[in-house]
């Protein structure tokens, strides 16, 4: 991880409609005051749950591409979970509408959600550095 975030400060998204700045994509400082601990111990944890998120990814679309909207569930629930835990609030945001898209079967809701949750995680790995 080449850095936790650009400048410092917590990395959020301009709205392009109104110019406001919205929530925090990315807010490793809060998490990491949250969890209380030092900036070396959040690095390891940060990697740990990044690599599991990676696999969970990897599940989401196997589940997606079969049409199995049980394991949909279980994977953005957990993914929406991981990702909260480390600051990532905007792919946690993506994952949820994934996963309540899901749950409700509205398949063309989910396609959308699916392609946003995949924006969110390309964001979120330019802003640390891993592709």
């Amino acid at each position: 991880m080449k850095g936790l975030y650009p400048g410092g400060e917590p990395a959020g998204e301009e709205s392009r409609e109104t110019g406001a700045r919205e929530p925090a994509t990315f807010d490793p400082e809060g998490a990491r005051h949250h969890m209380g601990i030092d900036p070396d111990g959040f690095r390891r944890i940060f990697d740990c749950i990044w690599h599991e998120v990676a696999k969970r990814r990897t599940l989401l679309d196997e589940a997606y591409e079969a049409g199995d909207l049980d394991r949909v569930v279980l994977q953005a629930h957990t993914i929406k979970s991981s990702a909260a835990s480390i600051g990532a609030q905007a792919l946690s945001r993506a994952a949820a509408v994934v996963e309540q898209a899901a749950r409700d079967k509205a398949l063309g809701e989910l396609a959308a959600a699916m392609v946003h949750f995949h924006a969110a995680k390309d964001t979120l790995s330019r802003l640390v550095g891993i592709v």
